[in-house]
């Protein structure tokens, strides 16, 4: 058996001949050291430029992430997960036509099997924005019955939904309940359905456990208000969709920032 293929050990004889080098010429050693370095850098320069990427990302500055995965997805070495959250990005800011151009390159990378259904997962939502419901709906599920995740069954539980065949997405979405509880995409998914059922008191049950778990989203907020609007508590109601103008809406976002608003004055007028 051969131990060569074995990362510790590659990185032992790469330590023994850099001192061995040292020993001959310290100048020598500085050099290959050096060349090394530089030689690391550039082969990695695709994850380093992500890295920054990510960084950027943590601080909510979308302009500077986008730039840096750019150039990481231009030097052609970028690893097909950070190529897929590239195109997510794209399409979460509202480049639908960039998104979707991405993720059709990536179809060209050597991918790993969950490579294939995160990328099938993400060019779903394109579909959807493009209004191609049906046929992001069909893809989801054949994506969702070999890959299950809490994703997936927050976005085909939402799609079902917007479908409006809504005995089919509550089996689907009691179902996600059962996979993940503690989700507050799937929670809202489960509030929402039930909300649209007029099923309001189960719908309150539901969106309580959400708003136990602060979410960092507009809808569940949004959706909580109308909840409590069909229950009569408008003041509260209003209190919750005020809440929901507290978070970023994008492209990808259930709901509008206009639509809140609208709600909200509707609500006022009626108090």
């Amino acid at each position: 058996m051969s131990y060569l293929g074995n990362p510790l050990v590659k990185f032992a004889i790469n330590v023994l001949v850099l001192i061995g080098l040292f020993m001959i010429n310290v100048y020598l050693g500085l050099g290959v050291l050096t060349a090394y370095i530089i030689f690391r850098i550039y082969t990695n320069r695709a994850r380093i430029m992500c890295f920054i990427g990510r960084f950027y990302y943590a601080r909510n500055d979308i302009r500077k992430t986008l730039a840096w995965y750019e150039k990481a997805y231009k030097t052609g070495a970028a690893a097909a997960n950070d190529v897929i959250s590239y195109g997510y990005l794209l399409l979460k800011t509202g480049d639908l036509e960039r998104s979707e151009k991405i993720f059709n390159s990536v179809w060209n990378m050597k991918l790993s099997n969950d490579e294939k259904m995160l990328l099938r997962s993400n060019t779903a939502l394109v579909l959807w924005k493009k209004g191609q419901l049906d046929e992001a709906i069909a893809l989801l599920e054949e994506v969702f019955s070999e890959f299950k995740t809490t994703t997936i069954y927050g976005s085909l539980g939402y799609l079902l939904i917007l479908k409006g065949d809504l005995h089919k997405a509550l089996e689907f979405n009691q179902e996600a309940y059962q996979y993940n509880d503690q989700n507050p995409v799937i929670l809202d998914n489960l509030g929402q359905n039930y909300y649209l059922m007029g099923e309001y008191d189960k719908a309150r049950e539901i969106y309580e456990k959400v708003m136990a778990k602060n979410p960092d989203f507009p809808e569940p907020y949004y959706n909580y208000g109308l909840v409590l609007a069909a229950l009569g508590k408008k003041e509260e109601a209003l209190e919750m969709m005020k809440k929901a103008l507290n978070y970023n809406f994008t492209f990808l976002s259930t709901v509008k920032k206009e639509e809140v608003e609208k709600a909200m004055a509707d609500l006022s007028e009626n108090a």
